[in-house]
């Protein structure tokens, strides 16, 4: 009897510990149940997404990773232009809630996956529409993704922007632009610039189901640095992309695109080779880079000029370029360069501003404070003669470069001369130029804001800025964030109402210069830089403006 009380002691115990598991089981999934946001769409299925609670804890932003925009570009539709996914039955669910990101093949090191035409969603109120955001991130259009942590929206700076904001990934390097002969199809209109393709696919994704999250589709801007900053531009070239999007910031885009897919052929000629993709027949040899697996197309296998003169001088093709860019001219998708985006066909409906900007100081390395390259002005000459005497036949001409720029040390010396002569000055010519095409209002913002630390204005410091100073490299300040602030109100207000600071005008009218002042903006009447860059155009060293790559 006492044997059977203590069966049933057990038994018991047993079964109520089983209720409390069940009744946890239940709680949690009423828990995740209520987190999961769910979003029919017009054409992309129902889109289950995630909670993410800020910091005040209070504020709500709802996610939706990885949604795919397009089928896998894999087998056949590898070197195609991107096909558009479309989920059929809109009570389709489609898990959005995984936060790890997808990368695309890095062009660099042959990691990521093929299969990653992928964005990602984020909006604090399903029920509005707020302008949209969205962001084309760099790498020089050859590696990086897009939700790379504090270099893209997350859910801190999509509150901070009141946005709908988007991050998307679009192919890299030679499987995203491609352009040897091999793989065109005149058909079908293919030579090149399937990566810009994949963007426009994505734009298009985007009218059609952005409402859904909140977000307007009669307001969308684009945001790019850097390679994402030159992809931007492109689309400015582009018909195929006319009137998907609203606005634009351009940062430290690489302003020139000089060679079409002719002379991309020409260029890529050595990959193919390289990829041991030389069969007699054309048939054979696309067939060839068909079959590869997808890391073949990178620096781990392929030898690759990969711009060394980038942010310096031109080395190789003196002055067209230091590598033939990854953008090239075609027929059907960048129809035009940014320079000659007047006599393109095509005009958006409504005056279409964009923003060109650039940094003071884009050549700077951070590890030029440990180990600085010049240590004195005689140090600077010597490094300079031998190049100049590449590029200029004045015989005074290092004397006269250095003495444009009084009271600097040797180091800010070159980063500034660099920047000048390869960003600050093209951008300018290009910039005006842009401004004589119908339809779109130039504006031009020159920044020369040092970090509180003293770090100059390089090479992606804006875009660091506006995504919140999450680099390891920062410890925001005052004055920093006063700048982060103030960047992001100029985002919101060209956003949110078409509009910008007072006094600021198109250019080549007017500039903003944005600086270490209380203020942080200054209006100008001049071009950045403007006396260098007319002495540097007399010493004929403005032609070497940065070639995308």
């Amino acid at each position: 009897m006492q044997c059977n009380r203590k069966v049933l002691g057990i038994l018991t115990a047993a079964i109520l510990l089983l209720v409390a598991v069940a009744i946890a089981l239940v709680l949690v999934l009423v828990v995740f149940r209520e987190d999961v946001v769910k979003v029919k769409t017009p054409n992309a299925g129902t889109i289950l997404g995630s909670t993410s609670i800020l910091k005040d804890g209070d504020t709500k932003i709802q996610e939706f990773h990885n949604i795919r925009y397009a089928d896998p570009p894999v087998g056949m539709l590898r070197f195609r232009p991107p096909v558009r996914h479309f989920e059929e039955d809109p009570e389709n669910e489609v898990l959005a809630t995984d936060s790890t990101e997808i990368k695309c093949v890095q062009a660099t090191s042959g990691e990521g996956a093929e299969d990653c035409l992928f964005l990602t969603v984020r909006s604090g109120d399903l029920n509005a529409s707020k302008p949209v955001l969205v962001w084309i991130h760099g790498g020089g259009l050859s590696f990086g993704h897009g939700t790379s942590p504090g270099y893209s929206f997350d859910s801190e700076v999509t509150h901070k922007v009141d946005a709908v904001t988007v991050n998307i990934n679009y192919r890299l390097g030679f499987l995203g632009f491609s352009s040897v002969k091999e793989l065109w199809d005149e058909d079908e209109g293919v030579y090149a610039n399937n990566g810009i393709r994949d963007m426009i696919a994505a734009l298009d994704w985007i009218q059609d189901n952005i409402a859904a999250f909140g977000g307007d589709p009669g307001s969308v801007t684009l945001i790019g640095e850097s390679g994402g900053a030159t992809a931007v531009l492109a689309l400015t070239c582009s018909p195929l992309a006319n009137n998907k999007y609203h606005a634009v910031i351009s940062q430290s885009p690489a302003p020139e695109m000089r060679f079409t897919h002719v002379d991309g052929d020409v260029h890529q000629r050595t990959i193919v080779d390289q990829l041991d993709c030389t069969q007699e027949a054309a048939a054979d040899r696309k067939q060839c880079l068909l079959e590869l697996p997808a890391e073949k197309f990178s620096g781990k296998y392929l030898d690759i000029m990969s711009g060394l003169g980038y942010f310096t001088f031109p080395l190789l093709l003196g002055e067209k370029a230091e590598v033939v860019g990854l953008v090239v001219i075609d027929p059907v998708v960048v129809t035009v360069s940014p320079r000659n985006l007047s006599s393109g066909d095509f005009t958006p409906s409504s005056p279409l501003p964009i923003i060109v900007s650039n940094l003071a100081e884009e050549n700077w390395q951070s590890d030029w404070e440990l180990n600085p390259p010049f240590t004195s002005k005689a140090d600077l000459r010597t490094k300079l003669n031998p190049l100049f005497k590449n590029l200029s036949d004045e015989p005074n001409v290092t004397d006269e470069v250095i003495a444009l720029y009084p009271n600097q040390d040797p180091v800010s010396i070159w980063s500034l001369m660099t920047c000048d002569m390869r960003s600050t000055c093209p951008t300018n010519s290009v910039a005006e130029a842009m401004s004589a095409a119908p339809h779109r209002d130039i504006y031009r913002l020159y920044i020369t804001h040092r970090s509180s630390l003293g770090v100059p204005a390089f090479h992606g410091y804006d875009s660091i800025v506006f995504f919140g100073y999450k680099s390891e490299m920062f410890v925001a300040r005052e004055l920093d964030t006063k700048f982060e602030k103030h960047y992001i109100d100029m985002v919101k207000k060209l956003a949110k109402e078409n509009t910008f600071e007072d006094g600021w005008m198109t250019f080549p009218g007017k500039s903003m210069i944005y600086e270490n002042s209380d203020e942080i903006s200054k209006i100008s009447s001049s071009k950045p830089q403007q006396i260098v860059c007319e002495k540097l155009s007399e010493l004929n060293l403005v032609k070497y403006g940065w070639q995308n790559k």
